[in-house]
């Protein structure tokens, strides 16, 4: 891969819970509870809530994966708990169990990547001494990073091999398109082909804008890939904090390791690769290319 450098840039089954309206009494505090709700606000108990999760969260089930065999007895023990407090199925076929085409994708990353810079030297380094300009000369510089320890990357396309090669990275911000905020990071560039390097979360410094705090799915994950793929880009990297995550980087690379699963018939733009990377390894990438990742 190689960083860009211009001016403004750095190159299966669900069971579904449905919320209920409101009972009329919970709209009026003075009217009492029916005898209905009575019974149901006694019979739900921490008891019986602890039994149900002491089950679904223990290790015979093997963490419940999606088309596995502790998945399957989690399904089946929900539905018997469903049909002995009187609910009736409404699944097609008026079944409990609605099937969900799924593609489970395993990805098996490269043990280090390699990223390189070309560019001139000589005539601005003589001007910053104070000399006369010197000729341009062409200079090569390179930066290997570890895949876990610097990296997590996955595919973006469930298919037998995706590939990505000598690719521009280009830093976009956060990678936001907020009309309504009068947001916009990529600008009109071209980013086709091109791996943008993103940052995390979204902007908190003004209370006006996406909430303040607040996490909008402006600053979700899936948001930058799917904005990135948009774009028509080749990948996306988010750049990895603890305070902009709310979880160490253990949690990247524990969770994004392993196979994972999407709906088999998913559509709309896709992105070849899908990473996350340390904020460290971020900060080495854009110096790389003589730029700083805090000025950015």
């Amino acid at each position: 891969m190689q960083i860009q450098s211009p001016t403004q840039f750095i190159s299966a089954a669900f069971l579904v819970f449905c919320a209920c309206a409101l009972p009329a009494w919970s709209q009026n505090a003075l009217q009492p509870p029916t005898a209905e709700i009575t019974a149901a606000e006694q019979s739900i108990t921490e008891p019986a809530l602890r039994a149900h999760i002491r089950f679904l969260a223990d290790d015979l089930l093997e963490g419940r994966g999606p088309g596995s065999r502790g998945d399957e007895l989690a399904q089946h023990y929900i539905a018997a708990q469903f049909e002995s407090l009187g609910l009736k199925p409404a699944a097609p076929g008026g079944g409990w169990f609605q099937p969900v085409p799924l593609v489970g994708v395993t990805a098996h990353v490269p043990p280090t990547l390699k990223f390189t810079w070309e560019g001139q030297t000589g005539a601005v380094g003589a001007a910053l001494r104070g000399g006369p300009p010197a000729e341009p000369n062409s200079a090569k510089k390179s930066l290997e990073l570890k895949r876990h320890d610097d990296y997590v990357f996955a595919s973006g396309k469930p298919q037998p091999r995706v590939m990505v090669e000598n690719a521009e990275i280009v830093f976009v911000g956060y990678g936001i398109q907020a009309p309504e905020y009068q947001w916009d990071d990529f600008k009109g560039a071209d980013l086709k082909g091109k791996i943008l390097l993103v940052m995390n979360n979204d902007p908190a410094d003004d209370p006006q804008l996406f909430g303040g705090k607040k996490r909008l799915y402006y600053g979700r994950w899936d948001y930058k890939y799917a904005s990135a793929a948009r774009q028509g880009a080749a990948g996306a990297i988010i750049i990895h904090t603890t305070p902009s995550a709310g979880y160490p980087f253990q949690v990247v690379q524990t969770s994004w390791s392993g196979e994972e699963f999407e709906l088999a018939e998913t559509t709309g733009p896709r992105l070849e690769m899908r990473g996350w990377m340390t904020e460290d390894a971020s900060k080495r990438l854009v110096a790389l290319a003589g730029k700083d990742l805090d000025q950015l």
